[in-house]
């Protein structure tokens, strides 16, 4: 069956005409059936026309079958004659024929309608693998046959330790129909193919150049492919093939941001595929960064506009206009697609794709852009794309720019499929203008230096007039110090501006910055805290790009400084930890114990190696919590959801790292046959109550059956040491200061004999302390541990043993004796600090605690909610009518709750009574629902009172229960 082609509108074409009454019947028919689209394809394209002079029969054999069966036929052959060809003088007009028919197949698909430019420029990127794989089997054979190899090796491009990477669009399978391919070469020396591997750099230099020079001499039979090698490492001082760790480390102390753009395309497309994917990985954390990158994007928009003034790329035109650099063109779009793949790609791995359109469908699916932009950018891309293919295919010249006569704009419109010139540039036009629409909405060309209210000018020592006008209309009752605060920063006169840089993203951002923090209340005091955040941050860079880019961020940060000085505190600290609050899932994803876990494993699945897991926790901790904490803050958390997110984020955490912990301590000291392990968490991580400052408390439990005395690794440990070793490692991996901070305390006083005891307790030495010697405090705390991690059925022994201890027959007055000591002991020893210190307080925190654990002690099998939580146990007494006023008390904890977890959040030294600023106790009024804080402060001191009244009716209950 003939493949059917789509007509071009008609040009006489004498030639063609000619051309096909010199045919064979055979070749003339299909290429006659097919002359519509062939002779006004030809007629407009010389180029065109020769390849089909010289492969006139495979071309009519082609018409008949399908262009994909066509080029299946091609690729193989390509890739046959890099292991059967002898000579290069065999393989060279091979790879030649092969690129003429291919380039010829592209142009005819795509142009009448067969192939998509999708298809016609994955097409091509295919034949430059298989030409490149094919002369890396060539080369490697012929270096075998020379003795460069060692008996018995795979004398193939695969088996050669060699990998070639693909960059730009070639690595994203989207090579343009005369374009050069940009490749590089880098070598595993430890592949062990070499007769000589001291030799390595200048055997696998050689056999690149060779590779070249079998891709671009040409010779009678033309070329393959132009190929560019200056993408590689430092090109002017550096040989063409390298070895992995030697590009390794130059990326990481000396990679600039444009070489990570130009390697998010890179693929491994030919020599040994597997070894290429191998150092991808390696390559992963250099490309796709750990925080969210925004000083990526004034790097970017600076390449952007060097290459606009370089090029002289001029606005948006048609005559004359470059569709890959010009205004609205190609390189706009993929600007647009790669900065922010590079921006957020570091924690989303689903943006991790080399295709422009796919990228743009997987920042559609993830949120950063919308569906319609990731449309629209996909449609225009691929319109202009093929622009660029017709360009080429006239004379496989590699340019992009458009004819600057009325007859060369017509030859691209009627091969565009257009008869009328005047549609074809209505479209054109179009299509630049909505790629500059959206461009110019990512890709600023830099904050004016004045507002809408005047002029912003902060250069020399002495104040501008204008300035100080329009800070005055902008707010600030003394202008004059705002313009004298601002001018010292320009001096460079903190930490954070001291970089030019720095100095450079913030007079782009103060504007901007000036006008949020005159919109926050108070200007002149707004400013005077940001001066002084300013002071204390180290490096300015990143954040000054951040905030400039997100209007919501300025916003929040300025609020922070005014309620809460401890997420002001943490950026100062570390800046990444606002890297979330720009993710467009953060709103819908930061209650989500799902999306909070599979965010932990895939940061912490990144790490190469244990000390980098060490790290990574503390990264994705802080950032977590600051996280939580802001979800909270803005109202968009309740309290019990961040004490549940709190404790996920925790024992995910301490999950990951026993787990790493584990792996690493039994490398050297193997492990205990037999043994099983549990972690039993106690206190606000056991009922998922945790704030954002909370400790870890836990105990470690074991368990073995048989008689093993000792683990069975290389440096053995007695079974009570080796626990007590693994629990030292555990608390060291969570609490130790790294360069990137301290993770969590632990505390371990709960197990058997506090701090006296062992640090790892056995199953059976627990149960025997806890029935014959704990004292009634622990089992109040026991009343509602929890097993966070255990080994096998660990976790039910464990469950199965506090069931034991909680059920046993006890003295009830004794209990509730005991507990009315515990809590007067405390209120004498442990006063309140402040009057909103409500765990302490009379009638606060400990008070319903108190209540809620000694009823499972003397109460339990009524309550029937054995270890649960507070809240949990509260409800049941007013369901059972223990305590009637239950219900009551779940609506104070509630309160109690939300007012201790903001407390937390905002506050660094929440019981100092000067961090209770008026903007805190606004913030804290209003995510507690009440006009004022006047009224929340009343109502609290009757609550206490309710809270007390219940306790001390409870326990005289209690006593004859």
């Amino acid at each position: 069956m003939s493949l059917a082609l789509a007509p071009l509108p008609s040009v006489p074409h004498a030639a063609f005409t000619d051309w096909l009454v010199t045919l064979d019947p055979p070749v003339h028919a299909p290429i006659e059936a097919s002359a519509p689209t062939l002779a006004n394809l030809f007629a407009e394209a010389p180029y065109l026309f020769d390849l089909a002079r010289l492969h006139a029969p495979w071309l009519a054999a082609f018409l008949e079958t399908d262009p994909d069966s066509a080029l299946r036929i091609e690729l193989a052959e390509i890739r046959e004659a890099g292991k059967i060809a002898a000579t290069e003088e065999e393989i060279a007009p091979a790879l030649r024929q092969a690129k003429g028919r291919i380039a010829l197949l592209a142009a005819v698909a795509e142009v009448g309608g067969a192939w998509t430019t999708a298809q016609s420029t994955a097409a091509l990127s295919d034949l430059a693998d298989a030409a490149l794989d094919a002369s890396l089997d060539f080369l490697m054979r012929k270096a075998a046959d020379k003795g460069d190899l060692v008996p018995g090796a795979d004398a193939s491009g695969a088996g050669s330790g060699l990998a070639l990477f693909a960059l730009g669009k070639h690595g994203g399978r989207e090579l343009n129909y005369s374009s050069d391919i940009d490749i590089v070469a880098f070598f595993d020396p430890m592949k062990g193919v070499l007769a000589d591997p001291m030799e390595a750099t200048k055997f696998y230099s050689r056999i690149v150049r060779g590779l070249v020079a079998l891709m671009q001499d040409r010779t009678a039979n033309g070329y393959v492919f132009r190929t560019d090698l200056r993408l590689r490492p430092d090109p002017g001082s550096t040989p063409v093939a390298i070895s992995f760790d030697a590009a390794i480390a130059y990326y990481e102390v000396r990679g600039q941001n444009w070489e990570r753009a130009a390697w998010i395309k890179a693929r491994p497309c030919a020599g040994d595929i597997a070894a290429g994917e191998g150092f991808l990985k390696e390559m992963a954390p250099y490309v796709w960064r750990k925080h969210l990158d925004f000083a990526t994007i004034a790097d970017i928009q600076a390449m952007k506009r060097q290459i606009n003034i370089s090029k002289n790329v001029g606005d948006v035109r048609v005559e004359g206009h470059n569709v890959k650099l010009g205004r609205g063109g190609i390189r706009e779009i993929e600007f647009f697609t790669q900065t922010q793949q590079l921006i957020a790609g570091g924690r989303d791995k689903t943006l991790r794709v080399r295709p422009t359109a796919q990228a743009l469908a997987a920042l559609a699916a993830a949120g950063w852009i919308s569906e319609a932009t990731a449309s629209d950018l996909t449609g225009t891309y691929w319109f202009l794309r093929a622009v660029e293919n017709r360009l080429q295919m006239l004379r496989d010249e590699q340019t992009q720019m458009m004819p600057e006569t009325t007859e060369g704009l017509a030859v691209i419109a009627r091969l565009m499929g257009d008869a009328d010139l005047a549609a074809f540039e209505a479209r054109y036009r179009a299509a630049l203008n909505l790629v500059v629409g959206y461009y110019g909405e990512l890709f600023t060309e830099g904050e004016t230096l004045g507002t809408g209210e005047g002029n912003l000018v902060f250069t020399g020592s002495d104040d501008d007039p204008g300035t100080l006008e329009t800070l005055a209309a902008l707010g600030f009752k003394d202008p004059a110090k705002a313009s004298q605060t601002v001018r010292k920063w320009h001096y460079g006169g903190y930490g954070a501006t001291r970089a030019a840089a720095a100095r450079a993203h913030l007079t782009e951002l103060l504007p901007a910055l000036l006008r949020t923090i005159a919109g926050a209340g108070n200007a002149d005091e707004a400013l005077a805290r940001f001066d002084n955040f300013l002071s204390r941050l180290p490096s300015g860079v990143q954040l000054f790009s951040l905030l400039r880019n997100y209007e919501q961020l300025r916003t929040l940060l300025v609020a922070f400084m005014a309620s809460a000085p401890r997420m002001a505190e943490a950026v100062i600290h570390r800046a990444h930890v606002m890297d979330g609050l720009i993710d467009p899932a953060f709103a819908n994803e930061v209650s989500r114990r799902r999306a909070l876990v599979s965010k932990v494993d895939a940061f912490l699945g990144e790490g190469r190696g244990y000390e980098e897991v060490i790290d990574r926790a503390r990264i994705i901790g802080q950032e977590q919590k600051f996280l939580i904490s802001a979800g909270l803050l803005s109202g968009n958390v309740t309290a019990a959801r961040a004490g549940e997110q709190f404790t996920t984020l925790a024992e995910t955490l301490l999950q990951r790292l026993f787990a790493a912990v584990r792996i690493e301590f039994e490398k050297r000291h193997g492990i205990v046959p037999g043994a099983r392990t549990a972690l039993l968490g106690f206190g606000k991580m056991a009922s998922r109550e945790m704030t954002v400052t909370s400790d870890l408390d836990f105990i470690m439990l074991y368990d073995v059956s048989g008689d093993a005395e000792e683990s069975n690794g290389e440096k053995p440990l007695a079974t009570s040491h080796y626990f007590t070793r693994l629990t030292q490692r555990l608390v060291a991996a969570v609490t130790a200061p790294t360069s990137e901070g301290v993770l969590y305390e632990a505390d371990m006083r709960l197990r058997p004999s506090g701090n006296a005891g062992p640090l790892a307790t056995g199953l059976n030495g627990f149960r025997r302390y806890q029935m014959e010697e704990a004292w009634t405090w622990e089992h109040l705390a026991l009343s509602r541990a929890r097993v966070i991690v255990g080994d096998g059925d660990m976790a039910a022994s464990v469950e199965a043993t506090i069931a034991e201890i909680l059920g046993a027959p006890r003295d009830h007055a004794k209990i509730i004796d005991d507990v009315v000591s515990m809590r007067a002991l405390m209120a004498r020893e442990r006063k309140p600090r402040h009057a909103f210190d409500l765990k302490l307080a009379s009638g606060g925190l400990v008070d319903l605690e108190f209540i809620a654990q000694s009823a499972q002690l003397v109460a339990g099998p009524t309550i029937a909610r054995p270890q649960a939580p507070t809240k949990e146990v509260l409800a049941r007494l007013g369901e059972t009518g223990l305590v009637p006023e239950g219900v009551r008390l779940v609506e104070i904890l509630d309160l109690y709750g939300m007012i201790l977890q903001a407390m937390s959040a905002a506050l660094m030294d929440p019981f100092k009574e000067e961090a209770w600023t008026g903007a805190f106790r606004e913030l804290l009024a209003g995510l507690t629902h009440y006009p004022s804080f006047d009224l929340l402060a009343l109502d609290i001191e009757t609550m206490r009172g309710e809270v007390s009244a219940a306790a001390q009716a409870w326990y005289e209950k209690a006593k004859g229960f």
